[in-house]
């Protein structure tokens, strides 16, 4: 039997009114907090005020960092990191979606580290820095997708050179998620479904891909059973608490699962639509290459696609989840092709490029062996909506 590893260091704090701890808990890591959120939602939806009167009864200063903006950029964490420098903070609080917890992972390093956030993301050939300090970050999520909360993932884009890239090390863990499904009630049905989709993604590719763990399987096992369930529920009764609460838990789990296992050709080819088109979301896109990546792989590992057909409610055969994939994505009415999202047949090679240049690891552990060529049909494919 293949030797295996279950290693979580993150301490969660799950359930309706989680929030409510944060500053509790901050005063385990000082006294001065640097608040990471994005523009508005969670100021409209009432979480930052949450947030903020827990620090204050706790008697913890902080300052508010808000410009961080879906498909974060290496600018907006390098501006994160110097305030937080600047304003001598102890630790960081992420709260938002998964763009604002990774941003928020990310300023943690860059902060109290030599450079700026580039040179901590993996190429394949490795990063140019190593980060060998960090400050203390508690996530509070108000979406149920990413599983940022719980994992040392930071996915960020340089707009320049319009690479997506993601930061990977252990320093990249927060010390605290604070899970609370009450922060999700405010999400609308569509961003509900983007995120739940992601989240779904996530356990797929955990599931499926080269890699070995069968502890960490079980997350990604359950996270599917649980999003098939209670996606629809959330998408059509946005306040059931029920749904909202599985939701939250299946995205985590599903964050688990990626931290253990990884993902593969679907994040891979996904992360260089959203690099040069950051108009779009991560899910969209998603949505938009997992039926025709699906159908290329699933010979590589039949046995774990026709489990994830089963556990989406198909017959048990591997071809079943490309059909449990489109299902999904015509139910909530999710993007089905890269043109529907804008993007242009000639920058086809270029995003085959990009993959190679900032994703050919992720060859490595794909159900099924690809290079450039495939890399470059499949785009086709999901251009024209050829399955």
């Amino acid at each position: 039997m293949t030797v295996v590893n279950e290693y979580r260091p993150v301490e969660v704090f799950f359930g309706e009114g989680a929030v409510k701890k944060a500053g509790e808990v901050g005063r385990r890591f000082g006294f001065k907090a640097l608040i990471v959120t994005g523009r508005k939602s969670t100021k409209e939806s009432g979480a930052l005020d949450k947030l903020i009167n827990s620090l204050k009864q706790n008697q913890i200063e902080y300052v508010v960092f808000d410009e961080i903006t879906p498909n974060p950029t290496d600018k907006q964490v390098n501006k994160g990191a110097e305030i937080a420098v600047n304003e001598k903070v102890d630790f960081i609080v992420g709260i938002g979606g998964g763009s604002v917890l990774d941003a928020a992972k990310a300023i943690s390093i860059v902060s109290s580290n030599e450079g700026y956030a580039w040179d901590y993301v993996r190429y394949p050939e490795g990063s140019r820095l190593i980060p060998f300090l960090n400050r203390p970050v508690i996530t509070i999520p108000t979406t149920a997708g990413t599983g940022s909360e719980v994992n040392r993932y930071s996915v960020l884009t340089n707009p320049m050179t319009k690479e997506k890239m993601v930061i990977s090390h252990s320093l990249n863990y927060p010390k605290v998620a604070l899970v609370d499904p009450e922060l999700t009630y405010s999400m609308p049905p569509r961003l509900t479904a983007l995120t739940g989709f992601d989240a779904l993604m996530h356990a797929l590719e955990s599931l499926t891909n080269k890699r070995e763990n069968f502890i960490a399987e079980e997350y990604s096992v359950k996270a599917i059973e649980l999003i098939r369930k209670w996606l629809p529920v959330a998408f059509e009764e946005p306040e059931n608490k029920e749904a909202r609460r599985y939701m939250s838990y299946a995205a985590m789990l599903a964050g688990i699962a990626i931290d253990h296992l990884g993902v593969a050709l679907i994040h891979a080819m996904e992360h260089p639509v959203s690099g040069h088109y950051p108009e779009v979301a991560h899910a969209e896109g998603l949505s938009a290459l997992a039926p025709y990546i699906t159908a290329f792989n699933y010979r590589g590992n039949p046995e774990k696609y026709a489990l994830f057909a089963r556990l989406m409610g198909e017959e048990e055969k591997p071809h079943k989840a490309v059909d449990a994939l489109v299902k999904f994505i015509e139910r909530f009415s999710l993007p089905k092709t890269l043109k529907e999202l804008g993007v242009e047949k000639e920058k086809l090679p270029r995003l085959a490029e990009d993959v190679y240049m900032c994703a050919r690891h992720s060859f490595a552990v794909n159900p099924v062996e690809v290079g450039m060529e495939e890399v470059e049909e499949l785009y086709e494919r999901a251009y024209e909506g050829r399955l």
